[in-house]
């Protein structure tokens, strides 16, 4: 039962995160704020995740590396992409913060 609650939890808060950046639709300076937030609070959770994004080259890099990417399309005035990066940062964020939490009372399980 402790594990399906788990898994509920952990689904609700990835719900609550797609609903939270489906209904942001600002400009790139407002996603890339958003997004530091995001992962300042994912830091001080340590929850900061690694991703795979192609605007770094295909690698798994820090999300701190993608904000810089972010903010360098930005100046760019590559504003979509931008904003795309944004985005995906603090979607990880929050489910870096909520996988954190989900697994907070983690512990083996034997059979």
């Amino acid at each position: 039962m402790k594990k399906l609650s788990t898994w509920v939890s952990l689904l609700a808060g990835v719900g609550m995160v797609l609903s939270i950046s489906a209904s942001h639709a600002g400009t790139a300076s407002e996603a890339i704020a958003q997004a530091e937030a995001d992962l300042a609070a994912a830091q001080q959770a340590s929850a900061v995740w690694r991703l795979l994004d192609p605007a770094t080259g295909g690698g798994a890099v820090p999300l701190g590396k993608l904000l810089k990417t972010a903010k360098a399309k930005l100046e760019a005035n590559e504003e979509s992409e931008a904003i795309r990066i944004a985005e995906k940062i603090s979607w990880a964020a929050h489910a870096g913060i909520a996988q954190s939490k989900a697994q907070k009372t983690a512990a083996p399980f034997y059979f």
